[in-house]
């Protein structure tokens, strides 16, 4: 059966229709997923949370963002001024000049008493040579003479050994001083290394040098025992020398630097601000201090000065601050953060 004209019109009408509507309805979900995926590339905008205010540079978070990121804080107390401390350097010093020093006096002891017992034999010699020669001549002089030479020369071999002895003592206390004498049990336990001889500094501001303190260098930490003072000044360690043992095993070697805590007196108060809250940048030392508002304000201090509990005296904060004490290097990390540029679009 033929379709009639006007019919096959109509239908290829509806068909042209048809299409066309499918191409709009194609175009369109093509925008809407073009604007779908733009707007998930679009860069997720980051709160501005360092501000700038009176010319200081604050951190302001949020009590979620706070509380997500760990950061808690105390207020500060008055320090301990009576274990008021300072570090000091300090040198574990090479003992191989008292170790010859040592060898050299035992070698003198050694030789003196050899010179002794010849000294001792031939003087029984000669008297009896003497002796012979009283007695009716029953021994010639020049056998006399000889033995008698012979005893000389004995002597003065007692005496240059002792020399050599006395020197190598007299050496050692000019050097290491009154407290290492040769010979003892100290100084064997140095030339063994079972024992370690450190140098400290007081300083002007320093009490008397504590009977023991705490000695760090190189992640090593021990104690160390007070001697006496030191016989020389080291230059690399300036101030009132002072000498202390530490133990042979604790990791310490000759020739190392630490770092010692001296106390001191007449403390001038400041606040206690514990080791956790400190953080470093740009060579410096900085807690963070929050303010009535809420905002936290990085501040500068000096760390030189340890109360008894190991904290750290601050003079330049007042009591009752509210400092942080866990997070400081997240809110160093958020401050500096604001000063990193800013991504290229790549146009």
């Amino acid at each position: 059966m033929t379709m009639p004209p006007r019919l096959r019109l109509i239908l290829a009408a509806v068909v042209i229709t048809v299409l066309i509507g499918i191409a709009f309805w194609a175009v369109g979900e093509v925008r809407v997923e073009a604007g779908r995926e733009a707007e998930r590339e679009r860069p997720v905008a980051t709160p501005q949370r360092v501000f700038t205010e009176n010319g200081q540079r604050i951190v302001k978070l949020d009590v979620a963002t706070m509380a997500r990121s760990g950061i808690v804080g105390t207020r500060v107390e008055a320090s301990d001024t009576a274990g008021t401390s300072v570090p000091t350097f300090a040198s574990i010093v090479d003992t191989a000049r008292l170790t010859d020093l040592a060898s050299a006096w035992a070698v003198g002891q050694a030789q003196t008493e050899a010179a002794r017992a010849r000294a001792e034999a031939s003087r029984a010699s000669y008297e009896r040579t003497r002796l012979l020669y009283a007695d009716a001549q029953n021994a010639s002089l020049a056998q006399v003479q000889a033995a008698q030479a012979a005893y000389a020369a004995d002597r003065a071999g007692v005496s240059a050994a002792e020399a050599q002895a006395n020197t190598s003592r007299a050496s050692a206390r000019q050097e290491f001083g009154p407290n290492l004498g040769l010979g003892s049990a100290l100084v064997r336990a140095l030339i063994e290394r079972r024992a370690l001889l450190l140098q400290a500094a007081l300083p002007p501001a320093a009490a008397s040098a504590p009977s023991t303190l705490s000695v760090e260098g190189d992640g090593v930490r021990a104690n160390a025992r007070l001697l006496g003072p030191a016989a020389r000044a080291d230059p690399r360690v300036p101030g009132r020398g002072v000498y202390y043992v530490v133990d042979g095993s604790s990791g310490l070697v000759p020739g190392m630097n630490v770092t010692v805590q001296l106390p001191v007196a007449g403390g001038r108060g400041g606040v206690a601000i514990p080791a956790s809250a400190v953080v470093s940048w740009q060579g410096k030392s900085w807690v963070y201090l929050r303010k009535a508002d809420g905002a936290f304000l990085r501040t500068e201090i000096a760390t030189g000065q340890h109360d008894a509990g190991g904290n750290i005296r601050v003079d330049s904060i007042v009591v009752g601050s509210f400092v942080v004490t866990q997070g400081a290097q997240l809110l160093l990390s958020e401050e500096l953060r604001s000063d990193a540029p800013a991504e290229s679009d790549g146009d």
